[in-house]
């Protein structure tokens, strides 16, 4: 058992604990949202902006017209999904890569097995 290498891979975890709390406080927020995304668009070349929020309904994307007075409430809400989605994308990221650390630590933790083989890291005899 190397206690440098383990000491490694400890601190890493414990860097990827910390990331991982980051993405936990947002996506447990309390901020309002909505289920959808927000779409500027144009109908024609130069004309005016109009807003649109996109969401899948019955497994179907649907479009719902935005009122020019109410585009900064939706764009927050929106822009509060976009956020909590890729919080939750990003922690199931890091919460693989902690596992994998923490699968390696229990490895380098592992002594031989007895009568010797390949089976272990030690080679000196006990």
């Amino acid at each position: 058992m190397n206690l440098k290498t383990l000491s490694f891979h400890r601190q890493k975890v414990n860097l990827l604990i910390r990331r991982r709390a980051r993405f936990e406080r947002v996506a447990m927020g309390r901020s309002p949202m909505v289920a959808a995304s927000f779409m500027p668009r144009r109908l024609r070349a130069g004309g005016p902006v109009v807003y649109y929020l996109s969401a899948s309904i019955g497994g179907e994307s649907r479009h719902r017209y935005v009122r020019k007075g109410e585009v900064p409430y939706w764009r927050k809400r929106a822009l509060a999904w976009r956020g909590f989605m890729k919080a939750m994308a990003s922690w199931v990221k890091v919460n693989r890569e902690i596992e994998k650390e923490l699968r390696e630590i229990g490895r380098l933790r592992c002594e031989p097995l007895p009568g010797g083989g390949k089976g272990g890291r030690r080679t000196d005899p006990l």
